[in-house]
């Protein structure tokens, strides 16, 4: 009932009069199928149209990536959050996001509240000669008046702690420089750093293009600091990391309405994943002593490319390294520009065309998809 509210909530703040709002969803990557149909079924309940569910840290990425297939590697995702964290390994290949490795730690925001809280605790109690910790409202005005500091010291060197009648009607006066603050939550920054590296020595023989920075407390400039100095030869990409999610979301919806037949040409299996079609193996073309890959093993379906060959008459197109077509072409001369244009349909069927540009002379070459393929 308190998710509907939610909904219907955010519903309250729109202005179109549409009666349903077509919809993407964030949850959590290990979300089971039971919470994923509940969150379906009260953004339903709460007047949403929902088109699909999307992994938080995928939708970061698609937030960085948009429309444009992002370039083929390996992308972190690193989440700190208000109380937990989590680190997302995954892989791009061809605008295919997957996860090769997932950690989620009990780590957050509110661990940097406690130690600035103590840290005026303790202040307060040296001046005063008390113990404000006895009495749990005043411990109440402390979280809230750290947290307040933590978001301050994002953006500002400085942040003022003030708190009237704290204790005894007497007032909290304090001044918070960044230095102080980081070096109040140095514990906190080593338990972070201890996280990403559990789940990036797994991986030493895998180069890390680049690092998506997600939930408001990676805005804290030294939570930034350390994740960088983990990924020197990596991208960081930091901008707006407590909206990164949201926006990731809408970008995923904005795609879907510009392919409004997706949805019906995929089927979710019971855990919300899409079986999506792979090549089985490498496809490389082979021109003389030239050997060239074509396409990577394990490729999303369907796929297109087109690229120029080196000189040559005899063309062999190899999967696995086993030649699968031989095609030869008329003899060119200096002013012949040779090209492949390359199309794997979804049941590994293979068409291709090798064109000559200056005599505008083509091959076509079928290829039938492979026996239990």
């Amino acid at each position: 009932l308190r998710q509907i509210h939610l909904f219907k909530a955010v519903v309250s703040t729109q202005s179109t009069g549409e009666d349903k709002h077509d919809t993407v969803v964030s949850i959590p990557l290990t979300s089971s199928t039971e919470f994923r149909n509940i969150i379906k079924k009260c953004a339903i309940s709460a007047g949403f149209n929902v088109v699909d569910l999307i992994p938080e840290t995928i939708a970061a990425m698609v937030c960085h990536d948009g429309s444009v297939v992002p370039a083929n590697g390996h992308t972190v995702v690193v989440r700190v959050g208000g109380s937990s964290m989590s680190v997302t390994l995954a892989r791009v290949l061809s605008g295919m996001y997957s996860v090769v490795d997932h950690l989620e730690e009990k780590i957050g925001g509110n661990l940097f509240d406690k130690s600035i809280g103590k840290f005026l605790c303790d202040d307060f109690n040296r001046k005063n000669r008390c113990k404000v910790e006895d009495n749990q409202r005043s411990i109440s005005k402390v979280l809230r008046a750290s947290k307040a500091a933590k978001h301050n010291l994002s953006t500002m060197n400085t942040a003022e702690c003030n708190i009237e009648s704290l204790f005894d009607g007497m007032d909290l006066i304090s001044n918070l420089s960044r230095p102080r603050f980081e070096t109040l939550i140095q514990n906190d920054l080593n338990r972070i750093k201890d996280s990403i590296q559990k789940v990036i020595s797994k991986h030493d023989n895998i180069s890390i293009t680049r690092v998506v920075l997600t939930g408001g407390t990676c805005k804290v400039p030294k939570v930034q600091s350390i994740i960088g100095q983990l990924f020197p030869n990596s991208t960081i990409l930091n901008s707006s990391p407590d909206e990164i999610i949201a926006m990731g979301a809408a970008s995923h919806a904005a795609l879907i309405g510009k392919f409004p037949s997706l949805s019906s040409k995929t089927e979710s299996e019971a855990d919300g994943t899409v079986a999506i079609p792979l090549t089985p193996s490498d496809i490389e073309v082979r021109v003389g002593d030239t050997v060239t890959q074509v396409v990577a093993k394990n490729t999303p379906l369907p796929f297109k490319k087109e690229m120029d060959l080196p000189e040559g008459n005899v063309i062999v197109i190899e999967a696995g390294g086993k030649c699968i077509a031989k095609a030869e072409v008329p003899g060119s001369d200096d002013k012949s520009k040779v090209s492949l244009h390359l199309e794997i349909l979804e049941d590994c069927s293979i068409e291709a065309i090798i064109k000559d540009s200056f005599t505008n002379e083509r091959t076509s070459v079928h290829i039938p998809a492979p026996s239990g393929a």
